[in-house]
């Protein structure tokens, strides 16, 4: 099965929390950790995320060299600590969703994805989701990367591609068109980090611009 093409949802999201940031940036405040707003606020916006920073109670951030006129917190050394755990946080501030485009039942030694790394160990159904290296999900992560489908993990089977991973899923239940997390609560952005040996702000700047960007 296939899903058709969705006009009003996009295939591949970045949920982003405005109250996850604000906790996230006041508790550095609180600290007295100068938050690491670099990269253009690695991707999410430098003008919005130095304006939620600032509600938060933070007075100076670090920045860029370029972005010292636009930016609307001042540039600082790095002489205090600063630190870009703001973009983990005490709750997710990113959440990166795909949604489930294909389901097909398959018998055992069924080999996916490209190079055949991967063979089905019995029968099961595989799921592809919408999203790949060209979105941002790093291939590196490939075979161990988890992500979270109807409450429950599976990793992701075969090598990551462009456009599209899919999932094992054995008999697990599935529908075209359910929410993939790949990184948010469960599984965190700390974890993938982990499985595609790069670091959290890495993953977060070179989320692609296809991905759309969603403030909640």
């Amino acid at each position: 099965m296939t899903a058709p093409a969705s006009l009003s949802a996009p295939l591949r999201r970045a949920q982003l929390s405005q109250e996850a940031l604000v906790e996230a940036f006041a508790s550095l405040a609180s600290r007295g950790v100068i938050p690491d707003l670099r990269c253009n606020a690695y991707g999410l916006g430098i003008e919005r995320v130095s304006a939620l920073a600032r509600d938060a109670g933070v007075a100076q951030a670090l920045h860029s060299p370029a972005d010292r006129e636009a930016s609307v917190l001042s540039f600082t050394s790095q002489e205090a600590p600063s630190s870009t755990s703001w973009l983990e946080g005490p709750r997710p501030v990113v959440t990166l969703e795909g949604d489930v485009v294909s389901l097909k039942r398959v018998p055992a030694g069924t080999p996916v994805s490209y190079g055949y790394q991967y063979r089905t160990a019995s029968e099961t159904t595989l799921a592809l989701v919408s999203a790949g290296f060209a979105d941002g999900v790093p291939r590196s992560a490939s075979m161990k990367g988890e992500v979270s489908l109807g409450g429950i993990r599976h990793r992701v089977a075969g090598r990551i591609a462009m456009d599209q991973m899919v999932l094992d899923i054995g008999d697990a239940s599935a529908n075209l068109g359910d929410v993939v997390t790949i990184w948010g609560t469960d599984p965190s952005v700390t974890e993938w980090s982990q499985w595609s040996s790069r670091p959290v702000p890495l993953l977060i700047a070179q989320l692609a611009p296809r991905v759309v960007k969603i403030w909640n």
